[in-house]
């Protein structure tokens, strides 16, 4: 199943709250124009929007609104296209009247927000090379994806038998040869081999970062005391790193509570861990969706050590890299899961500070 990006309300940034010290809303919009994300902009675009834009921003802060606005945004939203109106206030009522909608009133802090973090996965498709792939491997527990010169891990979403079993439709071998980020589009499916393929393809795509560093992203100083820690995922040693942490379970243990619970305590945590896995399951989003003002760190060796991920809400990324490529291979390819092949890499924390 191939899901669409999901609608989004238009948005209007009052242009009297803007700080023109406040580089944010400028960050926004270049940030999505070097990720790929097209962004067209009224004055100075077609109206029939041709060249299917991602977002359309509107600039009434001249004197003048521009021409053929109505028609133009007409079209922008029979073709979905999100809108985003900068202006004066004085302006909202008048064009909700004029063009038959309701804008939410934002501000520049509000933007990846608004946005939304369901648009992350298209956002690494996207940014993700056409390098070749030269192996597919999959294990009972793990994928791998690699290049000449790179390789990715992705978590399996269900562990089965054996890996013939797991492999549904898709053939390691008929993966040989196709570039990177054709093989990082399954990443717009819910579930399943394809997507699991997708996220070791886009860890495959990543280059190493030097602001990376060594360290275990359950242990973390961004705890309140006075707060309580939730973590999505059952870890290894959490009686230990954190044994205050609520620990939130698809299939949860007497310890635990069931996933279902998110809702009710992820908007007041203090600090919030989620397993990489569920960035692999799909589930990610709707995480981040109500942990929006909760210091968030994904944890686990399939994290996508990108700086992408932080305008997406996460401040921490603590994944692994790989040193014995060949060692990390073959302990997947036995069915091995993090315990058989931690040794052959080290954990790392990317961190938006």
């Amino acid at each position: 199943m191939i899901l669409p990006l999901p609608r989004l309300q238009p948005g209007w940034l009052i242009s009297e709250t803007n700080d023109p010290e406040d580089a944010s809303f400028d960050a926004f919009v270049a940030r999505l124009s070097n990720n790929r994300w097209n962004v067209l902009r009224l004055p100075g675009t077609s109206r029939d929007l041709a060249d299917a834009g991602d977002l359309l921003f509107v600039d009434l802060t001249t004197e003048k609104i521009p021409a053929a606005l109505d028609e133009t945004i007409g079209n922008a939203l029979k073709q979905s296209v999100p809108i985003l109106f900068h202006g004066p206030a004085e302006l909202i009522t008048k064009m909700s009247k004029q063009l038959f909608l309701r804008p939410m009133l934002l501000t520049p802090g509000d933007l990846p927000h608004w946005w939304g973090p369901e648009r992350m996965d298209e956002e690494l498709i996207r940014t993700t090379p056409p390098l070749p792939i030269t192996s597919v491997t999959l294990g009972r527990n793990w994928a791998i994806v690699e290049t000449s010169e790179s390789i990715g891990l992705a978590a399996m979403t269900h562990p089965m038998g054996p890996p013939a079993d797991q492999a549904e439709s898709v053939d390691p071998m008929s993966m040989i040869g196709m570039p990177l980020n054709k093989a990082a589009a399954g990443l717009r499916e819910l579930v399943g081999m394809r997507r699991t393929i997708a996220c070791a393809a886009v860890n495959a795509a990543i280059p190493p970062s030097p602001d990376a560093v060594p360290g275990d992203g359950l242990l973390s100083d961004e705890a309140d005391p006075d707060r309580t820690t939730v973590i999505v995922g059952r870890f290894p040693a959490l009686q230990t790193k954190r044994p205050d942490a609520i620990v939130l379970e698809m299939s949860p243990g007497p310890e635990d509570m069931p996933a279902g619970a998110a809702p009710h305590v992820l908007p007041g945590a203090g600090e919030l861990l989620i397993t990489a896995s569920a960035w692999c399951n799909g589930t990610l989003p709707g995480l981040l969706r109500l942990a929006r003002e909760v210091p968030v760190t994904l944890v686990g060796p399939g994290t996508p050590l990108t700086p992408t991920l932080h305008a997406y809400g996460i401040k921490k990324l603590a994944g692994f890299r790989i040193i014995d490529r060949d060692a990390v291979r073959s302990a997947i390819a036995s069915g091995g899961g993090v315990k058989a092949f931690k040794e052959f890499g080290e954990q790392i924390v990317l961190s938006a500070d």
